[in-house]
């Protein structure tokens, strides 16, 4: 009784399914407010649970995966940088370092290199399961986040605690973030663009259960679509709403992507002018979409702001309606050639590196050099730019080998999709392969990548995990 009793606990603690799943959902909390305490804590105790599956993966010899020799030369002159700048904030700073190389290691090993400790058959499963966790956990909250506005448009929260009020005072604000010249749904999440990036996850995730016929157990088909249909509204209602420009356009690069496929890839194409027809259709197909894409933002915001003031004048009396504040969603004033600060990020970045280039700085020090080559310090401890963050951070060293990874496993896929295009068609590859692609334009925007620890940055690995199962089970079978 007690060896069968430890059989299944070590059966289950070894599970790196279930690890992904709850490490994924974890920082995914961790942009949720009030949750994002919670995650810290759960994820100190995740973090001892990869320790234990990189040891048995070690004992099991299933640390070799591919481009193995790339992944422990950039993760050891990590080491080298956080050791050339100890100085730098320490201890803080060095063990905030450590802790972001360890989780380095986890992305590689147990989520890129998923296929070297999970089945297949268990791989697939374990992506449906996941599209239904998040689906469910995400619009749950943002439903959430829509019932909130009934009570008003926001609510400010403010706690002390000890220790952390030394490095971040914590400060949140539900419903709609509103400064000078900015007006920002964020709901119950703890920054509009987590917000948004959760929503396009979400929209994603709906498509790859609708297309797997895996969530809506519903025998009729007009019943089905209106029940997605509902659910990618009600995200796509929050992706507008939080103005995130960055996460539109992941959106739009992920539909813009997927028309591609279905129209010139999906059916064999033989005939030039066959080839020609298609791709005019494309082109011009594509153009209405952007263009009606941001039209509709643009109408979406102004018609949600009148509405929403309408709502609050009748929830008020005439008496207190004078005293209702006239909200327009979006950022009228808002210059985009700025990109909302990232130009001078960049032109900061571009200096820090001029004096680092070689080994960088290391990912948590950014606010420390900042204050001390700029008067005016770093406004975020971050560049706001998956790339750039990798090549101040690590050094040219450390981006050239992440370059060459990343780059590496780009065209093997590639060329993998196009070789089985056909095969591959009916396969939740296609979403995951598409999100890749579409993710990588993203991250010339966002913290993602390897800059934090994130529901933004594990949301690629989990991505890259899953295409390097197909991956390499067709090259097994091939």
């Amino acid at each position: 009784m007690i060896k069968s009793i430890k059989k299944v606990c070590s059966e289950n603690f070894f599970n790196e399914s279930a690890f992904r799943i709850v490490y994924f959902i974890s920082l995914f909390f961790s942009g949720v407010v009030f949750f994002d305490i919670i995650s810290v804590i759960l994820d100190i105790v995740i973090f001892i649970w990869a320790f234990f599956i990189l040891k048995n993966r070690l004992k099991n010899k299933t640390l070799n995966i591919k481009y193995s020799r790339i992944i422990f030369l950039f993760l050891l002159f990590a080491i080298v940088t956080a050791c050339i700048n100890i100085s730098m904030g320490f201890p803080i700073n060095f063990f905030a370092g450590l802790a972001i190389i360890y989780h380095i290691a986890v992305c590689f090993f147990i989520f890129y290199g998923a296929y070297g400790g999970t089945k297949f058959s268990d791989i697939k499963n374990e992506i449906i399961l996941l599209c239904k966790i998040l689906l469910t956990i995400s619009t749950s909250l943002v439903i959430l986040s829509f019932i909130v506005l009934l009570f008003g448009d926001s609510f400010s929260f403010e706690w002390t605690f000890p220790i952390i009020d030394n490095y971040e005072h914590y400060e949140r604000i539900i419903g709609i973030v509103k400064s000078t010249g900015s007006v920002r749904f964020t709901g119950v999440f703890i920054n509009p663009n987590i917000l948004a990036f959760s929503s396009v996850v979400s929209i994603i995730f709906c498509h790859i259960l609708y297309r797997t016929n895996q969530f809506f157990n519903i025998e009729k088909k007009w019943t089905k679509i209106l029940f997605m249909t509902l659910i990618v509204s009600t995200h796509f209602s929050a992706l507008i709403l939080s103005d995130s420009i960055a996460s539109f356009l992941f959106l739009v690069g992920y539909t813009v992507l997927w028309l591609f496929y279905k129209m010139i890839l999906e059916n064999k194409i033989s005939s030039m002018k066959t080839i020609l027809k298609h791709g005019m259709i494309f082109f011009i197909g594509c153009l209405l979409l952007i263009f009606g894409l941001f039209t509709l933002r643009a109408c979406f915001q102004s018609s949600a702001s009148n509405a929403l003031d309408e709502l609050y004048s009748i929830i008020m009396n005439n008496n207190s309606a004078e005293y209702i504040d006239d909200i327009r969603f979006g950022r009228p004033n808002h210059d985009i050639r700025n990109g909302s600060g990232r130009r001078l990020l960049l032109k900061q970045a571009a200096f820090i590196f001029s004096k680092h280039p070689l080994f960088g700085i290391g990912s948590t020090n950014i606010v420390d050099y900042g204050k001390i080559y700029f008067e005016s310090g770093i406004a975020f401890s971050n560049f706001h730019n998956g790339y750039v963050s990798i090549l101040v951070c690590n050094g040219i060293i450390g981006f050239a080998l992440f370059m060459m990874f990343l780059l590496l496993i780009l065209i093997n896929v590639i060329k993998f999709f196009l070789e089985n295009c056909s095969n591959l068609k009916d396969t939740v590859f296609v979403n995951l392969f598409i999100s890749f692609l579409s993710y990588l334009i993203f991250a010339l925007f966002e913290k993602t990548l390897l800059s934090e620890i994130n529901f933004m940055g594990i949301f690629f690995w989990i991505i890259l995990g899953y295409i390097m199962s197909f991956f390499m089970e067709y090259q097994k079978e091939n």
